[in-house]
């Protein structure tokens, strides 16, 4: 069943009333605040189609209504107005951003906190990761006669160092071999693509002992596979402890105890359907795949560098956070990080250079 206007506006009063006021609304104070010259009892039956629908919930009896995950939902599709960021806040974030600009992972924490604090929410930024993570070129270097240095650089430049310690010696010769075949069987390759068939080719080529080749390669294939790993930091978890909805010690210990565990968050957005790079989206209570946020609400935005290096950034927060100020907050967020990045990664020159990723060691969709 379509809404029709005036259940719309009472039902966008509804939303915008508790997520203030964090209490059932009831009647009277949506007759003060619509403007419509409708009774308090007109109201209380448009508020009870509005429970029969799906978009309301009413606590217990003689309490008044609270909006759903789907008036959330329809709330944010279709209700609420686009918030425009103040000179005072853009100029916070873009002050974050202009800090240690050589340095990533930093200037993604800096801008995550000034957002946090913009937000009075968790706010996660997860790193650019390479989407494709190909093998560009593999080399070994021998350390002494058992030691040697594996170094893996990506399609993009990114660089990652094993060492590997060896029971028996290996000989120049063997290494020189190791190094062309390698090359030959495994660049312009992903992780997953590295499948038994070239284990074999390389293995056949060069003749080597299965301990020495099988060793190479779980430490070539570990370090390919760190490129790809994502790098996520959590700031402002305690803010949540602001909002009412996490009065319960067990909410408490859950939330906070997610928000802990980089393994969760990485999860998370793992399993949150692909985010397109130029929308911000927003899933809400069921709509999240992880278990403890089915009491929440994500919104999120991912944000490029060049074609192939993509990071994501958003907040976390309880149903009722302030939708219209948080998505335009996100989408300025991402779309300021992009462009930044962008623009200092790309300068003349430095046309090859990747962002520093850390520690060098070598569902529905809103616009923005």
């Amino acid at each position: 069943m379509a809404l029709d206007d005036r259940k719309k506006l009472i039902l966008r009063a509804i939303v915008e009333n508790y997520i203030k006021n964090a209490e059932p609304v009831g009647s009277r104070s949506i007759a003060k605040s619509t403007g419509l010259n409708l009774s308090a009892a007109t109201i209380r039956n448009e508020m009870g189609d509005l429970e029969e629908l799906g978009y309301l919930t009413q606590p217990h009896t003689s309490a008044g209504r609270v909006p759903s995950s789907l008036g959330f939902r329809f709330y944010v599709d279709s209700l609420m107005d686009k918030y425009l960021m103040t000179a005072a806040e853009i100029q916070q974030l873009k002050k974050a951003m202009l800090n240690k600009v050589h340095e990533l992972d930093q200037i993604v924490k800096d801008v995550s906190v000034a957002f946090s604090n913009l937000t009075l929410l968790p706010t996660f930024g997860m790193l650019p990761t390479i989407e494709t993570g190909i093998v560009k070129s593999i080399k070994l270097v021998g350390i002494d006669e058992r030691t040697v240095m594996i170094i893996v650089a990506d399609s993009s430049g990114v660089i990652k160092n094993k060492l590997l310690r060896l029971r028996e010696n290996i000989s120049p010769e063997i290494l020189i071999k190791l190094n062309d075949v390698l090359n030959a069987n495994l660049t312009c390759l992903t992780a997953s693509e590295i499948n038994l068939s070239h284990i074999i080719e390389i293995q056949n080529a060069v003749g080597v002992n299965t301990e020495i080749l099988t060793s190479v390669l779980e430490l070539v294939h570990e370090a390919i596979s760190e490129i790809d790993k994502h790098e996520v930091y959590m700031e402002g978890s305690t803010n949540i402890l602001r909002f009412p909805e996490y009065n319960n010690i067990e909410k408490i210990k859950e939330i906070l105890g997610f928000f802990d565990n980089k393994k969760s968050i990485d999860e998370m957005i793992t399993k949150l359907p692909d985010v397109k790079s130029d929308k911000v989206s927003v899933f809400i209570g069921d709509e999240n795949p992880v278990a403890e946020l089915k009491n929440n609400s994500v919104v999120i935005s991912s944000y490029k560098i060049g074609d192939n290096m993509t990071g994501i950034v958003g907040v976390v927060g309880p149903m009722r956070m302030d939708y219209s100020k948080v998505v335009s907050g996100v989408g300025f967020f991402a779309r300021q990080l992009e462009d930044m990045l962008g623009k200092h990664f790309s300068e003349p020159d430095k046309p090859n250079k990747p962002p520093a990723l850390g520690d060098g060691k070598t569902g529905s969709d809103n616009d923005s």
